[in-house]
């Protein structure tokens, strides 16, 4: 079960665990697991990615505990070493797809099973739509449309994560949306 806590106390095991207690670090990792888990798998589309990824960030945060900056929220900073991971997963799935790519034309890497897709669509299976629609955009707007329509995090919260300006965050949003929009518009017209 996840635990919530406050900036205080946040801080206060932040402090700890950069000193070398463990125990406090363990509740940062339970506390937060889930949101970093979240945001992965939704970049990802595959469970032992996500997992990977979120280990991975707990990694670096464990190792950089101390560099960590409080100016900055904690989940922007966790979610920016999440997605930059997430991000070198992709580009090296698609190095691996391209070099397979030429031995096995059948081969592909994460593309989500089972949508089905009725015409009376409940609000989970057109949540499953968007996702998978999304999963078809650049990796730039699949993230902002991510982190801003389904994590809801600030336009400012997306631009420090990704490390682009508000516009490009508006921008890319403006262009995920309308592309999730028309291919939702054709396939309803099927």
């Amino acid at each position: 079960m996840q635990n919530q806590i406050n900036v205080e106390q946040l801080n206060e095991l932040i402090l700890k665990a950069s000193n070398g207690d463990a125990k406090a670090f363990e509740t940062i990792v339970r506390s937060y697991y889930k949101f970093g888990y979240a945001v992965a798998f939704k970049i990802l589309y595959n469970e032992e990615d996500a997992k990977d990824v979120v280990q991975e960030c707990f990694i670096r945060i464990w190792k950089h505990l101390k560099e960590y900056d409080k100016k900055i929220k904690f989940t922007t900073w966790m979610y920016k070493i999440v997605v930059n991971l997430c991000f070198d997963r992709l580009k090296s799935q698609k190095r691996k797809r391209n070099i397979f790519k030429n031995y096995d034309e059948d081969y592909d890497v994460n593309i989500p099973s089972g949508i089905n897709l009725e015409k009376d669509l409940t609000n989970k299976e057109l949540a499953a739509m968007i996702k998978h629609f999304a999963n078809g955009l650049s990796e730039k707007q699949k993230t902002v449309f991510i982190l801003r329509d389904m994590e809801d995090l600030s336009i400012e919260e997306v631009s420090e994560i990704m490390n682009i300006s508000s516009g490009s965050v508006k921008t890319n949003l403006f262009y995920a949306r309308q592309s999730i929009r028309m291919k939702i518009i054709e396939w309803e017209s099927k």
